[in-house]
């Protein structure tokens, strides 16, 4: 049976809804998107919504045409699938200025209007606050028409709510969200080892393992995770795969320098 990690499974304590208003251009700005999960979003230009509804969260609906072909004692001989859409959504919970430029927006910041084609760009961060590396964001890649599906209007002793649908659009890869989470700063060493090596050892940051003996995938692993400089990395701190012999890849979890090698026999290249 695999092994089961708990902390490879995402659960959500906290989840965050970035806006941008779209303005001219139909891609975001590549220098919007965040390289690691943390960023510092506001100083990329975008603008915190405030608190949104935990028990709705923020949903995904998928849809797709299905095209079903019949002939003769055939039926659906052929099914194709067509004009796929994506759209998500959130609930805010409060009325601040950067909710008030989505929901029926107004002419002036002290109006209310009627519902109309307002287009943003949208990130969503969710935050697993008992694994780091679980935490990850969805950044769309093109702007999207942004609808008020509901409003809870003003009722005594309950928040105020406006249940929000965004309308995706894809870009030209047919991709709608980029994914930024831990391994944002991954980082991959390939290990070729000349067949005469007969043992090896490796250099891992500021500590060098002990010799290894075979030059299996689950060897390298062992020996590069007992490291105290990989085990400084986020977890799991590194994995190795490749077959028996080489070359192995070993990803680590964050970068580390230096990453060399010494064969006994012949040599380990690392690149």
């Amino acid at each position: 049976m695999a092994e089961v990690n708990a902390d490879a499974t995402l659960i959500p304590d906290k989840a965050e809804v970035w806006l941008q208003l779209a303005t001219a251009g139909t891609n975001l700005d590549p220098a919007k998107i965040p390289e690691t999960v943390d960023a510092d979003l506001e100083a990329l230009g975008w603008e915190f919504s405030g608190l949104i509804d935990e028990k709705k969260g923020i949903p995904l609906n998928p849809s797709i045409e299905v095209k079903e072909y019949n002939a003769f004692g055939h039926p659906r001989f052929r099914v194709k699938l067509k004009n796929g859409k994506l759209e998500s959504g959130f609930t805010v919970l409060e009325t601040n200025a950067v909710t008030k430029k989505i929901v029926l927006p107004g002419s002036a910041a002290n109006k209310i209007g009627a519902p109309r084609n307002v287009q943003i760009f949208v990130l969503y961060r969710f935050l697993d606050e008992d694994a780091a590396e679980g935490s990850r964001c969805w950044v769309s890649l093109t702007k999207a028409p942004v609808e008020t599906k509901s409003h809870g209007g003003i009722i005594e002793g309950e928040l105020s709510f406006a249940e929000m649908v965004v309308h995706h659009t894809t870009d030209a890869a047919g991709d709608v969200f980029e994914v930024v989470d831990a391994s944002a700063d991954d980082v991959e060493k390939t290990f070729t080892i000349d067949a005469a090596v007969t043992e090896y050892t490796v250099t891992a940051g500021a500590d060098t393992t002990a010799a290894i003996t075979t030059k299996t995938a689950s060897a390298l692993q062992s020996a590069l995770r007992a490291l105290a400089s990989v085990q400084a990395l986020p977890t799991p701190g590194v994995s190795v795969t490749g077959t028996t012999g080489g070359p192995l890849v070993a990803t680590f979890t964050a970068p580390i320098t230096p990453v060399t090698a010494t064969g006994t026999g012949g040599t380990v290249t690392v690149a």
